[in-house]
């Protein structure tokens, strides 16, 4: 065989080597998906640290079996989803709720339920336990007579049985944050108190303002104002 026949032969060869290689090439460079992995084959060891980032997973594609416990913290979280955790105000957090405007105590002394001055001040709290706080000040806006002492009031009010009327007698009254007034004028005084509350339904609870004089009279109505009155509940269940 001549030495040009064997070169041809060669190059020939070598030419079908190269195209072997090539095709090999062609199918290693191929994209590989889901269905070339076996199930739970890839860890976390097989993947760079820092390497996914949200734009690699689909939405919603996973769920709590795909996260370890305690793996993913409030910075993982958006903004978003930060507000949606955080406790809202009413029902599902604080209730608050103070005077609009100074009011005056219109009866000092007598029956509680029919003399009471409504503060119209409150709010309706679901069924639940809370901790119910009533803050509020009193001026006096005249001379008292010094041989009458007169002690004002707030009082919470638990309307249990939803007629919008006040009834001591009834468990619709608790705390009672009272205070020696002074019998100068223009004087201010300050009163707080804090009670633990069960209710059973739905309802409605208010501030209401009232006194008594300690000669059993009307003395100072109408001259006691109430100059602040905040009433806080705070759910405990």
């Amino acid at each position: 065989m001549s030495i040009l026949k064997n070169r041809t032969i060669a190059v020939v060869a070598g030419a079908a080597v190269l195209v072997g290689l090539g095709a090999t090439g062609a199918t290693a460079a191929r994209l590989i998906t889901s269905a070339d992995i076996k199930n739970s084959t890839i860890q976390s060891v097989d993947v760079a640290y820092n390497s996914l980032k949200g734009t690699d997973i689909a939405n919603s594609s996973l769920t709590g079996v795909d996260l370890a416990n305690g793996t993913v913290g409030l910075i993982d979280l958006s903004a978003d989803a930060k507000s949606a955790l955080a406790p809202g105000d009413g029902i599902l957090g604080v209730e608050a709720d103070s005077i609009a405007a100074p009011k005056a105590i219109t009866n000092i002394g007598g029956p509680i339920n029919a003399n009471y001055t409504n503060l119209d001040t409150g709010f309706t709290l679901p069924a639940g336990k809370y901790l119910i706080t009533v803050d509020g000040s009193f001026e006096s806006a005249s001379v008292g007579d010094p041989a009458v002492s007169v002690y004002p009031q707030l009082s919470l009010w638990l309307d249990k049985s939803g007629d919008d009327a006040f009834q001591w007698q009834q468990g619709e009254g608790n705390i009672s944050p009272n205070a020696l007034m002074p019998t100068a004028k223009d004087r201010h005084i300050s009163v707080s108190g804090t009670s633990v509350v069960v209710l059973d339904d739905d309802t409605y609870v208010g501030l209401l303002a009232f006194g008594y004089a300690s000669d059993q009279s009307a003395a100072r109505s109408g001259e006691i104002n109430v100059t602040g009155a905040t009433i806080t509940a705070t759910p405990l269940n």
